[in-house]
């Protein structure tokens, strides 16, 4: 599963193939679940059709796996998607887990996506693109179902993760900034203007083809072929008027007063501030690095539905309250990789003032190569025969029996099975193409080793690196890029030049609990300024170190017990099953353990406090509830437990130096299972027989 940041000094490689997620993640790329659509009403297909343009749900009932959720919202979904299938019954659809039930959701998520793969008789180029652009950037998780409405096979589908609040709690520190999707031409999701004549469900014979009504372009809205647009909608700058980009963004989700600051300001450094200027500003108010690789691998992948190529069109942007800066999200992959096109040149766009982060930040050198180094790292670990062929070949052995029995599917089986050979085709051709283009095949400098060395003083601990880089080609400069929180800006700090071949610099002492995240840049000695990154998928992947506490000798005070999946071992006071972890006074005496802290994130290790008035009897037990309800009774966590395994820890008082006093490692752990120490207080965790919440653990193992 995604993980924020990565380990200690670990790189996470990224030439293993992509793996599913989390085991029991409904986004689970190695299963195929079934979802049972059940409606009440007779006319239910003409309902939808009706509630197409308005986007309003009518109900049904949901069973997945056996489980029975009440009284979902279901609505047609899409806009080219939907309108070009009119004559078929293979209709995107949009369900709402939680529409009468605000709590409800499907293993842990509300809303889901169920893509008919229009055009892309492999059902496949979405899931593969969306999960490819993850290991980067913010994008949907992505697998397949197989529907079944009223008893009816409806076949497989696409299922991509809604851009909504769970994803951006996956790629940024909270959910409190502002969320928009770049409309460009033809509007948001599901929009439209009428239902069309699609078949009602029994009656697939011959129809009249449908006269699709006139589709009038959105504000700003270009007519170039494609629907491509004039770029209003690609961070152009449009005024300081917030109701002009009103017309062009649509606003999805803002927790902010002035939702429109954000984008206004970052539109206008971007597109006003001269350039030789630009580098000193833009990373403020923009996150530039993510910019690049989502245009990389939008033009490495041909997608076209994204913001090169539609001018603004298609994908999502993000306003982060925490850095004050503007972030690209993917959006809309189904249009990628098709074999016909393989004629993008990777500076693509780069001559259009109308799309102005290729345009106006790959006319300035830095910029210019470090979008290069992404397209190398691209070029070399994910649009790959050895990465990508096996993914294609499992998503085949997933859904090919069930894509051969889909009578309802948008083309033929015949045609799947020529689709698969032809996304393979574009693969190998246009990384083929690319690799030969003048600029990718520039000599680059190698970073052989990237060396750490960290000092205990009395009040933090300080950092010396040592970078080792190759003498084939010259490097002129290395510098690190470094971060003192776990989100947020680089800044770019020169080492010094100690050997022909190694660099050093030493860093100021940090407090414990810093989380300093870094990757290093080296600058060949060449005409062009190449450029290359360890680890190579920066500013994503890089190396992380935590500064720590220290750690107390002995304590009266540990964690026994946890769950992480409890479905009918015990309530929380609100009658809840939730997530929990228990708390073991092993002393004689009460402990006040108020201002104590727990955390199961590395990187935030005082993530939430006890409250005042806390304390613990000699030899008792006290329960904490992980399950994110702080304002409810009881002990509420603000954080939740994986039952894939993972670490908690407990941290003391501000006023004792928040000393970590214990800290657990769980493996996975199914329903209804817990962990603890055996004996009581003392023992190593372990899977128990069976739990024991406030009560002494039993000696059996399992």
């Amino acid at each position: 599963m995604y993980n924020k940041y990565r380990s200690i000094l670990c790189l996470l490689t990224i030439l293993a193939p992509l793996t599913a997620w989390a085991a029991g993640d409904f986004y689970d790329q190695s299963v195929l679940y079934t979802l049972e659509l059940t409606f009440e009403q007779m006319d239910w297909w003409q309902q939808l059709e009706a509630n197409y343009a308005s986007k309003e749900n009518i109900l049904a009932d949901l069973t997945v796996d056996g489980v029975v959720y009440s009284d979902v919202g279901v609505r047609f979904r899409g806009n080219t998607s939907y309108i070009t299938t009119e004559n078929t019954l293979k209709a995107p659809f949009n369900i709402e887990i939680d529409y009468v039930n605000e709590d409800q959701r499907l293993m842990g998520y509300k809303t889901l996506n169920l893509i008919n793969a229009a055009e892309d008789p492999t059902f496949m180029r979405e899931v593969l693109y969306s999960n490819t652009c993850r290991q980067q950037i913010p994008s949907a998780k992505g697998n397949f179902i197989k529907l079944v409405i009223n008893g009816e096979n409806w076949g497989v589908y696409a299922n991509i993760q809604q851009i909504n609040a769970e994803l951006i709690k996956d790629w940024f520190p909270s959910n409190d900034g502002t969320r928009w999707r770049a409309q460009g031409i033809g509007g948001g999701d599901g929009g439209g203007t009428g239902g069309g004549n699609r078949p009602p469900p029994g009656n697939q014979g011959p129809q009249t083809p449908p006269v699709n009504p006139t589709q009038p372009a959105q504000p700003g809205g270009g007519t170039e072929g494609g629907g491509v647009g004039d770029g209003s909608a690609a961070l152009t700058w449009l005024g300081d008027d917030p109701n002009i980009y009103e017309a062009v963004y649509e606003l999805k989700n803002s927790k902010l007063d002035e939702p429109w600051t954000g984008l206004i300001q970052a539109c206008d450094v971007l597109n006003n501030m001269p350039l030789d200027e630009l580098t000193t500003e833009l990373d403020t108010v923009l996150n530039m690095d993510r910019a690049l690789w989502l245009c990389a691998f939008e033009i490495i992948f041909h997608d076209d539905d994204g913001y090169v190529h539609k001018r603004g069109s298609d994908y999502c942007l993000y306003y982060e309250p925490e850095t004050e800066r503007l972030h690209l999200i993917q959006y809309d992959g189904n249009s990628c990789m098709r074999s016909a096109n393989n004629n993008w040149s990777l500076f693509y766009r780069a001559d259009d003032a109308n799309v102005p982060i290729m345009n106006r930040l790959l006319a300035i050198p830095t910029y210019r190569q470090r979008y290069l180094a992404h397209v190398r790292t691209v070029l070399d670990f994910y649009l790959t025969e050895e990465r990508l062929y096996p993914m294609i070949d499992a998503y085949q052995a997933l859904i090919e029996e069930e894509v051969t029995l889909d009578e309802k599917k948008l083309e033929s089986t015949a045609e799947f099975f020529t689709g698969v050979d032809e996304l393979k085709d574009f693969i190998q051709i246009r990384r083929s193409t690319l690799l030969t283009q003048e600029e990718v095949n520039v000599p680059t400098s190698a970073i052989l080793s990237v060396n750490q060395t960290v000092t205990q003083e009395e009040d933090g601990q300080s950092l010396a690196l040592a970078v080792e880089v190759g003498n084939t080609v010259p490097v002129a400069m290395v510098q690190l890029y470094l971060a003192d929180t776990p989100y947020g800006p680089f800044v770019a700090n020169e080492m010094t030049q100690e050997s022909e071949t190694v660099y050093r610099i030493t860093l100021p002492i940090h407090a414990p609990g810093t989380v300093l995240r870094y990757y290093v840049e080296a600058t060949a000695e060449n005409a062009s300024g190449t450029i290359t990154y360890s680890p190579p998928g920066a500013e994503y992947d890089v190396y992380t170190y935590i500064v720590s506490y220290g750690q107390a000798e002995n304590t009266p005070i540990v964690i026994n017990e946890l769950m992480a999946k409890n479905e009918s071992t015990l309530t929380d006071p609100q009658g809840q099953y939730n997530d929990w972890l228990e708390l073991y006074n092993r002393s004689e005496q009460t402990v006040d353990i108020s201002g104590m802290y727990l955390s199961d994130k590395p990187e935030n290790p005082l993530k939430w406090q006890f409250p005042e008035g806390t304390t613990m009897e000699a030899g008792t037990y006290l329960l904490v509830w992980a399950d994110e309800d702080s304002g409810d009774q009881g002990l509420h966590a603000n954080f939740k437990l994986s039952s894939d395994g993972e670490t908690v820890w407990l941290y003391d008082t501000d006023e004792n130096g928040n000393l970590l006093l214990d800290s657990v490692v769980f493996s996975a752990l199914q329903q209804d299972q817990s962990a603890g120490r055996l004996p009581d207080g003392q023992g190593n965790f372990q899977v128990l027989v069976n739990p024991t919440p406030l009560a002494t653990n039993q000696s059996q193992q399992k």
